[in-house]
């Protein structure tokens, strides 16, 4: 173990209820799905606590695609789509609505996402444009 951080908690920053997912920027940033605390918190690589995003339930998962798209997965909704500074760009719910669990984006730019709650199913969308 060389480093971590955080402790058992529901509002302050570096408070965690279940992290979920997490995924390092190319620039050391990283980003933590806080699921049960339905927020992105980000930090730097020495877990300085930097911003957090809100307005999710439940997120399971970040995916950050080479154009700095922001993919999140989430439990009790379905996918929430963002800028690299939090920005909500799209939101979407799946073929029944919830259990998004994780993400992975292709060379490709299609997304898969694994569904557990209701279908335990992987599900594949093609990105458009």
């Amino acid at each position: 173990l060389l480093f971590s951080w955080g402790a058992p908690g529901k509002t302050g920053p570096g408070e965690f209820h279940v992290p979920h997912g997490v995924w390092v920027h190319t620039d050391g940033r990283v980003f933590v799905a806080d699921r049960e605390n339905h927020r992105i918190q980000v930090f730097t690589p020495d877990g300085e606590f930097l911003t957090q995003w809100t307005d999710f339930s439940r997120p399971c998962d970040i995916y950050i695609d080479g154009d700095e798209t922001v993919f999140v997965p989430e439990l009790d909704a379905f996918m929430s789509v963002l800028s690299i500074d939090g920005r909500l760009l799209a939101r979407w719910s799946g073929p029944t609505e919830a259990g998004a669990h994780a993400i992975w984006v292709d060379s490709h730019g299609d997304l898969y996402i694994n569904q557990n709650l209701e279908g335990q199913r992987l599900l594949k969308y093609r990105r458009l444009g």
